[in-house]
């Protein structure tokens, strides 16, 4: 037998406007072993109004036809279960007006679309998504939106969503999510517009972040639109710019570096890989022999190798692995003033 719960009270109550406590009462005194919870509540009502605390009339919630239901879906774009449950929870506020019910269930789908978006976000992390990017005016803008599932990330209404927030990022020169944040969508603050997306769609949907770059660059985004690079140049310009960025970006969607000089690699990382590389020359016996200043140099060897797999200059070139990125710069007259590397899900 299904217990009294805090929801059941709830509804009776929005319902009937008698107090949590005759709620209660009238539906503990009308459990039974039926599970049907329409028909328990309109016995809880009759109970209600038998003992004169109720004088409307009996609410027929079971009469919620696939029609109304389908029309509310139609107006409002959320799922069936939704609507029903919309019309479910707003049944006295129509009165018997039709039009009046699907108002108020439509102004509680807005609510719970909200709501329901946010807390879906809580449960699981999206790791799906797509980048939309927009070249215009000697700038490139990147923005990257987030879903749980590849099939939403696919769906129109997202696709279209994050075409509009590349058109509002672009159009006001937007180089950051907080900035693009406090923008409005169509009327429509930024982060509810995609809340209510969130919840209409029923998966974490969020804006990843905003990139800009202006000046002198190349780019290069995957063709599933899930990966892609920005590289800004310094020393070239034009057609030459374009050319040689895009090399480089592809390059860095390739070989994945993470930093642009190697200043920016953490002290703690080199510590820790010098550490390693001097464990491995004392457990070796060929280097029993060997003076401490070769012993140093392998270990040196050992540490360039490790930059040359995350500093982009030091990189072996992914086209000619007997060349480094630096090198293929130098040729072109070229040097890199900053890149941005997108993975939608990874990074």
């Amino acid at each position: 037998m299904r217990q009294v719960d805090d929801t059941l009270v709830a509804r009776l109550n929005r319902a009937t406007g008698c107090c949590m406590q005759d709620c209660r009462a009238a539906l503990e005194i009308t459990r039974s072993k039926y599970l049907n919870e329409e028909q328990w509540l309109n016995d809880a009502l009759n109970w209600l109004r038998a003992k004169k605390l109720y004088k409307g009339e009996t609410l027929n919630m079971a009469e919620i036809s696939a029609a109304l239901v389908g029309r509310l879906r139609e107006k409002t774009g959320a799922r069936l279960m939704d609507c029903k449950k919309a019309l479910t929870e707003t049944a006295a506020e129509g009165g018997g007006d039709e039009s009046k019910w699907t108002a108020a269930a439509e102004a509680w789908l807005r609510k719970k679309n909200i709501a329901t978006g946010e807390k879906v976000g809580a449960e699981k992390a999206a790791q799906e998504g797509l980048l939309g990017h927009k070249v215009a005016g000697g700038a490139i803008t990147v923005v990257e939106m987030t879903a749980n599932t590849d099939f939403v990330a696919k769906n129109d209404e997202f696709r279209k969503m994050l075409a509009d927030l590349v058109d509002l990022a672009d159009k006001n020169k937007i180089d950051s999510l907080e900035k693009l944040n406090a923008q409005s969508l169509n009327g429509t603050p930024v982060q509810e517009a995609v809340k209510v997306l969130a919840g209409k769609i029923g998966e974490n949907i969020g804006i990843k972040r905003v990139v800009r770059v202006e000046g002198d660059f190349g780019y290069y985004i995957h063709h599933n639109d899930k990966e892609g690079a920005i590289v800004q140049l310094a020393g070239v310009s034009g057609e030459k710019a374009t050319a040689v960025g895009k090399d480089i970006a592809m390059h860095v969607v390739f070989a994945k570096p993470s930093a642009l000089t190697r200043d920016e690699v953490p002290q703690e990382l080199i510590k820790k890989e010098t550490d390693i590389a001097t464990e491995k020359l004392k457990n070796d016996p060929k280097n029993a022999n060997k003076p401490p200043e070769i012993l140093s140099k392998i270990v040196q060897g050992q540490i360039n190798k490790f930059y040359g797999s995350i500093v982009l200059p030091d990189q072996p070139y992914y086209k000619d692995g007997n060349k480094t990125v630096a090198a293929v710069l130098k040729e072109s007259g070229a040097t890199v003033k900053r890149f941005v590397r997108f993975q939608v899900g990874v990074l």
